[in-house]
């Protein structure tokens, strides 16, 4: 195929793409119009399409805002003049912004859209939203600074990305000391690169007092097979929070630590007893169904079970309190469960089933606790 073909090709399939995405849009945006009033009515959608609640959200709320407030970026998207990411920018950046003002930013990006790649028109959006609203932008700049956290996201190969939000000169003097630090103690021996020594000044600063003592004791749950941690096997563990490690990063782990003893299934992997050397059956049982449930069992999420409530499937004091009739359920799921008509049946432990109100099934099958079972 010449050249010119294969980029013709590929613009039209591009054009093909975006027109799907904006019929999906206007579909999605009809039904959520059609369900105003019906209090968790996108927990169907999200089990439906395996999104997770807050992509489920955000999609909705995308889909509403341009059929109703930028129409003709809608209408750019589905003639493919611009992508669903160029469609997201508009819709994020005016968010905020009257009807009219968003109009004004709106008409202006459009105009130049077409000819610009997705960062050029992210910059120039916010220009024009700046010179359209130049008083909202301090406002809104002043509500930034009130949603300021910290996060966590989970990588490849044992590694995350912990990351901090914050007003743009603390989170420049932050790394300007980690900085300053790092290029101090680096020594012309030191293996380390620059940025290796800034990330474990990152670490150091966080974690230890300057004695080097741990100031804050921390837990960390990690589930690792007999096998790996005697060395006859190199079956990855478990992180909570995280997922799988490497063997070697759990025996590390396993240096300093408290045991408690987990039985799983040796055919699925499946935990089955949970051990403890505390005698408070309440807490070991909690910490069995987190450890078995790993997240929260509602079709397509993922908040990890210790972030969670333990639901009895059955109400108490019809059910009882133990593994075979608890489940761990975010807490916007919990709500799901008792407030909307959904259902949801326990088989057997550990295993659930989901009839949604549209008289849609979804079943949660229970995961292995370290991977994937044998034969490996």
């Amino acid at each position: 195929m010449e050249s010119v073909e294969v980029l013709d090709a590929l613009a039209y399939h591009e054009r093909e793409i975006a027109y799907h995405q904006a019929q999906s849009l206007r579909v999605l945006a009809d039904y959520a119009i059609a369900c105003e009033g019906k209090e968790f009515f996108d927990a169907e959608i999200a089990a439906a399409m395996r999104w997770t609640s807050r992509w489920t959200t955000d999609q909705i709320a995308l889909a509403l805002d341009l059929a109703s407030k930028l129409p003709n970026t809608l209408d750019a998207l589905e003639k493919g003049e611009i992508d669903l990411y160029k469609a997201r920018v508009l819709h994020d950046k005016t968010v905020p912004l009257s009807a009219d003002l968003a109009a004004q930013v709106e008409e202006r990006v459009l105009a130049k859209a077409p000819e610009q790649t997705g960062a050029q028109m992210r910059q120039f959006t916010n220009r024009v939203v700046m010179r359209v609203d130049p008083e909202g932008h301090k406002e809104r700049a002043e509500e930034r600074k009130k949603q300021r956290c910290t996060g966590i996201d989970a990588l490849e190969e044992d590694m995350a990305r912990f990351w901090a939000y914050l007003p743009a000169h603390l989170a420049t003097a932050c790394y300007a000391r980690v900085d300053a630090i790092a290029r101090q103690s680096k020594t012309p021996t030191d293996p380390r690169t620059l940025d290796q020594v800034r990330a474990d000044v990152v670490a150091d600063l966080i974690l230890a007092t300057p004695d080097k003592t741990s100031a804050v004791k921390v837990e960390l749950y990690v589930a690792v097979s007999a096998a790996t941690l005697m060395g006859l096997s190199e079956q990855p563990g478990e992180l909570a929070g995280y997922g799988p490690i490497t063997a070697d990063l759990a025996r590390e782990l396993a240096g300093d630590s408290t045991w408690r003893r987990l039985l799983t299934d040796p055919t699925t992997g499946e935990a089955l007893e949970f051990g403890t050397s505390t005698y408070r059956p309440p807490a070991a049982l909690r910490r069995f169904v987190w450890t078995r449930d790993r997240t929260c069992r509602f079709p397509g999420c993922t908040r990890q079970a210790h972030h969670t409530d333990l639901d009895h499937t059955v109400p108490f004091p019809l059910g009882t309190t133990s593994a075979g009739n608890l489940g761990a359920f975010c807490r916007r799921h919990h709500r799901v469960k008792h407030r909307t008509a959904w259902q949801v049946s326990q088989p057997s432990p550990g295993r659930f089933c989901f009839r949604s109100p549209a008289g849609k099934t979804y079943h949660r099958e229970p995961e292995p606790v370290l991977g994937d079972p044998p034969p490996f």
